[in-house]
């Protein structure tokens, strides 16, 4: 390990917690089918067991990353994963369910440091000519962590016959993970402690959220993400029931199709710098849309289609969504970059309430039904958004 230079141990590290991370809070969402029989509760109560991280992720980002810049980040991202991953090792204990949902959410809260900080730590510690690089393996690592942490959870709670017993699996990995992570991360060598103020911090966020185009580009990500995540949570259950009748080993495969956005991220860039960033997002809930033509026909193969489309979709809006909001502030990035995770996972979080009702009356079409008229709602905030680019950029415009 001493071989190892500065930057490949701070990258390494970063990683690595993602992965940790990302694990923790996705590998339940295969085996939603599994915990409504092990709790014998509804599918809606089921969908709360990645609800309740997802908002937890959302509220702790807002937490850490605020008081990462007069704490530390290095410290403040050890003692948050520890913390959560005593969470995670808890939770196969839990018999009942409200209790089980109350840790699931502070899991979330927990683990939120990675992605709080991750981007910051990276960036005070490397120089700018090696950050996109390690920032495109942090942002790889994430997908590696959802992505693997399903599979694993799907082989793992038939071969063991419980989730609570892949849930010790997932953790104990996680564990063993983190203490590379805890022996290896280097000390910050750039940081420097800002006193932290609540009240400005506050107002900066209420700035955020008086100007009507970050809002909207807030409302888009939360709606379109929680279109994405809950279409799989119940895709899960659609699967399991006649006439597919999938374990959950096969089940879980479906989730490789994520890496249709892997693949649109890197696409993202190229396309907006042609054609600019709300033309890269209509673009994605376009794709999106398509995607749900797929995925109503029934049939698995066009099914699976639909669900590469979907990930490549969410993605490539998500990346270009993400730089715009970057792009359309000039103070406080850190606090409107904190406020689009807020929505992105709230997002997620409330979107099982919305498509619920449909499913309960019209099954898997019920719940294309509902992510469309949601992606629909998007195209009409962007198409609001674009009134008021274009109304703003007459006025800023010198008369002659």
């Amino acid at each position: 390990m001493n071989k190892l230079t500065h930057y490949n141990r701070l990258v390494l590290s970063i990683c690595l917690c993602s992965i940790v991370t990302f694990s923790n809070i996705y590998w339940l969402q295969p085996l939603l089918p599994t915990v409504q029989r092990a709790f014998d509760i509804s599918l809606l109560s089921a969908n709360l067991t990645m609800s309740a991280p997802l908002l937890g992720m959302g509220l702790g980002l807002l937490v850490f990353a605020s008081i990462s810049d007069s704490i530390g980040r290095r410290s403040i991202l050890l003692v948050g994963m520890i913390a959560g991953l005593a969470v995670s090792l808890l939770l196969p204990l839990v018999e009942n369910y409200t209790l089980f949902l109350t840790l699931r959410f502070l899991q979330g809260a927990l683990l939120s440091v990675c992605p709080a900080v991750a981007v910051p730590l990276l960036g005070e510690e490397l120089r700018k000519s090696w950050l996109p690089a390690a920032v495109g393996f942090y942002i790889a690592s994430n997908t590696v962590g959802g992505i693997s942490s399903r599979l694993i959870s799907g082989a793992f709670v038939d071969l063991l016959g419980s989730w609570q017993a892949t849930g010790y699996v997932i953790s104990i990995v996680s564990t063993l993970l983190f203490v590379l992570v805890y022996f290896i991360v280097p000390k910050q060598r750039h940081f420097k402690i800002e006193k932290f103020k609540l009240k400005p911090s506050l107002k900066m966020f209420g700035t955020h959220l008086k100007s009507p185009r970050l809002l909207i580009i807030y409302m888009i990500i939360g709606l379109a993400f929680g279109c994405f995540v809950n279409l799989f949570s119940y895709l899960m259950s659609v699967l399991e029931g006649a006439p597919y009748d999938l374990p959950s080993n096969v089940r879980s495969l479906i989730f490789v199709t994520f890496l249709g956005g892997t693949t649109s991220a890197s696409l993202a860039g190229k396309f907006s710098k042609k054609h600019g960033q709300i033309a890269g997002i209509a673009t994605g809930i376009f794709i999106m849309l398509g995607a749900n033509f797929f995925l109503s026909e029934g049939e698995l193969s066009l099914m699976i289609i639909g669900m590469i489309m979907m990930a490549f979709g969410f993605f490539f809006c998500h990346a270009q969504a993400s730089t715009l909001v970057g792009k359309s502030v000039k103070k406080g990035k850190g606090s409107a970059q904190a406020l689009y995770s807020l929505f992105y996972y709230t997002g997620a979080s409330l979107g099982v309430f919305f498509i619920a009702p449909f499913y309960n009356s019209w099954g898997w079409q019920g719940v294309i039904a509902s992510t469309s008229i949601a992606l629909i709602i998007c195209l009409g905030l962007l198409a609001i958004y674009q009134v008021m680019y274009t109304e703003q950029r007459k006025v800023s415009s010198p008369s002659y």
